[in-house]
């Protein structure tokens, strides 16, 4: 299975439908907060499901503040993150990861790319797709999980 990370569009929702346009075999959306009306820009059929949480930008409260879903046999966190202070570290939302007994955490907020495994937990951060802090190319993710065995990488978004 192939997954499809995005967060912290602010506005740049057409970059989130290019890469979509552009990568193949995504099978799986999901998109960790900040601007969710920019998904109206894009096609959203053709997904066995589209996940999306709210970020602190984001005021449609339709919108979970946090969501679990299971992909190929392996549980995923999902949540903006700055409701577990991830500016400040992960010790917040590695507990909650714990509690919940999950896999695989997304999350956003800092628009910086984050990639980490600890104690059999993927920490995962696709960075922003419009406005990067830490100095690399706008960015986004992709979680593949295949036979149990998961893979992550970032990839720049390219104009």
């Amino acid at each position: 299975m192939k997954v499809a990370i995005f967060s912290d569009s602010h506005g740049q929702g057409w970059r989130i439908n290019q890469v979509l346009n552009e990568v193949s075999g995504i099978n799986y959306l999901v998109f960790a907060g900040d601007k969710f009306a920019d998904l109206n820009e894009v096609k959203l059929d053709g997904f066995e499901e589209v996940v999306a949480v709210r970020g602190n930008h984001n005021f449609n409260p339709e919108l979970p503040r946090e969501k679990v879903v299971e992909i190929a046999d392996k549980k995923l966190f999902i949540t903006h993150g700055d409701n577990y202070n991830i500016k400040y570290g992960l010790d917040t939302i590695y507990y909650r990861a714990e509690e919940l007994a999950v896999d695989i955490v997304v999350f956003g907020h800092t628009h910086s790319r984050f990639i980490k495994e600890d104690n059999g937990i993927l920490f995962f951060n696709p960075g922003s797709i419009s406005l990067p802090r830490d100095g690399a190319a706008p960015a986004y993710g992709i979680i593949e999980i295949n036979n149990g065995e998961i893979t992550a990488e970032h990839y720049d978004f390219i104009k």
